[in-house]
Order: structure tokens, then C-alpha cells, then sequence
């Protein structure tokens, strides 16, 4: 009997031990594949604008929650609205630049980006 209650809880501890707490990991490479000549001065440059992103590693549900990416980049166009730019128009975010650093405990993802305006 003894046996049973001492495998019985080795057989808990295992199973509660194997789980694994959901990290963040990914690739993000150049998405839009747009094609503009710019052999003449067509555009203004705007700003160069920065958003930042950060986590736990370790989170007990993603339920109902954005990716870093996504949230770095709010927070990037955030503060380009802060500074009096928006994206409108001819507007776009060029020189996207991500980086992702990796703790033990947490991720953070910074976004940076220019944001130009197309004159002609």
C-alpha cells in the first residue's frame, strides 16, 4: 500500500513537472516587397520614431494577447502620434528595423522605424 501512495506521487511530481511555461520566440524577416524608384527627391522623411514591448517569459495563458511585434509597433506609431505624425495619406514606415533581446525572465522586442511622406 505504501508503495502505491509513494508512486502515485511520483507519478504526480512527473507529470506537474513536465509542463513548460509558454515562451516567446520567432522570425521576423522583411514583410512588404514594395518596389519604389527613387531617383528623384519624391519624399520627405518625417521622424525616425522607436517602440518597445516587453514580457514574461513564463505566462499562465496567450489568450486574448497581441505578439510583442504587434505591441512594439503600436507603441512605435504611438509615439510618432505623440510627436505630431501620423500614418495618412501617401505616409508610410520605411527602415524597419526589429530586435529582440532574451532574458531568463523576460523578452523585449524593439521597433524602429522612419516614417516618410511621398510627395509627387
Amino acid at each position: 500500500m505504501r508503495k502505491h501512495y509513494l508512486f502515485l506521487t511520483l507519478a504526480i511530481i512527473l507529470v506537474t513537472a513536465s509542463c513548460k511555461p509558454t515562451l516567446y520566440t520567432g522570425n521576423y524577416g522583411q514583410v512588404n516587397q514594395t518596389q519604389i524608384v527613387l531617383s528623384n527627391a519624391n519624399f520627405n522623411v518625417l521622424g525616425s520614431f522607436t517602440g518597445t514591448a516587453i514580457a514574461k517569459k513564463s505566462v499562465t495563458t496567450i489568450k486574448n494577447k497581441e505578439g510583442l511585434i504587434s505591441l512594439a509597433k503600436k507603441d512605435l506609431l504611438a509615439n510618432a502620434r505623440n510627436a505630431g505624425v501620423e500614418l495618412k495619406g501617401s505616409r508610410t514606415l520605411m527602415n524597419i528595423t526589429t530586435d529582440v533581446i532574451q532574458n531568463e525572465k523576460h523578452v523585449k522586442v524593439v521597433v524602429c522605424a522612419e516614417i516618410i511622406e511621398f510627395t509627387r
